[in-house]
């Protein structure tokens, strides 16, 4: 018999978050966001300033694609290549998150509209 993964609960302004061990930088992505919308990369460097082991963009997407509660994909912004091994004149699209509950400005840097 397969024993269920733990969850862990992490309180987040008012919200309660459901989150595995591993994603412990969630409640994070959540202050993040309350106060403007951020592109995945933006998303994965802001976290390697508070934790020693941060995810990569493309899993800070798919972790946040199966949280429909409170994340939502507003839309896919343009991203410079400089950082990846293509043409730095190259752009590919990432994905841009926010808050259900907020309004974000639809301009860079997104900022929340209250």
């Amino acid at each position: 018999m397969m024993q269920e993964k733990q969850k862990f609960i992490y309180y987040a302004n008012n919200s309660y978050i459901m989150a595995k061990k591993r994603n412990i930088w969630l409640s994070e992505v959540y202050n993040l966001l309350e106060r403007r919308a951020m592109s995945s990369t933006e998303i994965s460097y802001k976290l390697k300033e508070r934790f020693r082991n941060t995810p990569h963009a493309r899993k800070v997407t798919l972790v946040l694609k199966g949280i429909s509660d409170d994340f939502i994909l507003l839309n896919k912004v343009s991203g410079q290549g400089a950082f990846s091994m293509r043409d730095s004149n190259d752009n590919y699209k990432v994905a841009l998150w926010g808050l259900k509950t907020k309004d974000y400005d639809d301009a860079y840097p997104y900022n929340c509209l209250e």
